[in-house]
């Protein structure tokens, strides 16, 4: 009887231990702030369109409140859009736990990120991820929204995407990031990493970034002449908000002709230079498509019209 009496009691004292509290998430953004997240978010709202895409990638895309409007809106059809300089009274209507930004336009929502601090609202400011911290962010986002398996997914997919194209027949490409002051691509840009996995061979592979982790890198015209002596097959223009030409632009500057049979193809920097892993296998394809593939084996230019210096 004793015994029996024993164990009930230590069934009943298993029985009356509090549940353990669930984890809090800790996240120190790139602004340098630690926040504490209680629970992974239920609604996002997201002013970057590379965070958007990013979550969608994770499968994380249905806790969207909100996304910007640089965000494609085929990808978020029904979810509000809004300015990148929305201010708090639009973003608290949304009733989100967490806003997601980039230091780059922190300045530009000035009070707002103060306002929704002091109203509970979570705002985790991330930098566009380089090549090597895509990992890294991507295990942030999956931490902040309750998906483990997010960075994995990242390794999964790099080496999905790979072309398999020998070294010795790769072609020779540059890419013109910027045209004010003819910027390219760094090495350990999210471009250049694209370019080799499409088949491609990055000819200004000895760039020096603007800044460290930067994207872009300094080139100049007469570098990119000295370099088309050499071979420069394909001349990649991104095209877009960071580099707003198009084709005849490019074909009406005066050194253009210096650039010998290069292919000039202009690509929407969507495709090239926006750190997404929800575009990653479909930015190498087409590249690969304009790069690998002689142009007669398919219907039409992918990224643009391949047209070749006069």
């Amino acid at each position: 009887m004793a015994r029996c009496m024993m164990r009930l009691l230590a069934v009943l004292a298993i029985l009356l231990l509090p549940y353990p509290a669930q984890a809090e998430i800790r996240v120190s953004d790139d602004r340098g702030r630690s926040l504490v997240l209680r629970q992974p978010a239920g609604r996002i709202v997201s002013l970057y369109a590379g965070h958007s895409e990013n979550l969608l990638a994770i499968g994380a895309g249905d806790l969207l409140a909100a996304v910007s409007e640089g965000d494609a809106p085929d990808l978020f059809p029904g979810v509000p859009r809004l300015s990148f300089r929305a201010d708090a009274e639009q973003i608290l209507a949304l009733a989100p736990d967490l806003v997601l930004i980039r230091p780059f336009a922190e300045s530009t929502l000035g009070e707002t990120v103060h306002i929704l601090e002091r109203s509970g609202v979570a705002v985790v400011s991330l930098d566009p991820p380089t090549w090597d911290g895509m990992g890294p962010y991507l295990s942030k986002l999956g931490a902040m929204t309750g998906i483990e398996s997010a960075e994995n997914l990242w390794r999964e997919k790099t080496a999905a995407v790979a072309k398999k194209v020998p070294e010795e027949g790769r072609p020779r490409v540059f890419l013109e990031s910027s045209f004010r002051g003819l910027k390219t691509c760094s090495p350990s840009s999210w471009a250049a990493h694209v370019i080799h996995l499409a088949g491609g061979v990055n000819s200004a592979g000895e760039a020096r970034p603007l800044r460290e982790a930067s994207p872009l890198a300094p080139w100049g015209e007469e570098r990119l002449l000295a370099l088309a002596v050499e071979g420069i097959d394909v001349y990649l223009v991104q095209a877009g908000a960071m580099n707003p030409v198009k084709e005849q632009d490019v074909l009406s500057r005066p050194w253009i002709s210096g650039l010998g049979n290069a292919r000039i193809v202009l690509v929407p920097e969507e495709y090239i230079s926006r750190p997404s892993l929800f575009r990653l296998a479909e930015s190498v394809d087409r590249l690969f498509k304009v790069l690998c593939i002689p142009k007669e084996e398919y219907s039409h230019d992918i990224l643009g019209s391949g047209a070749r210096p006069r």
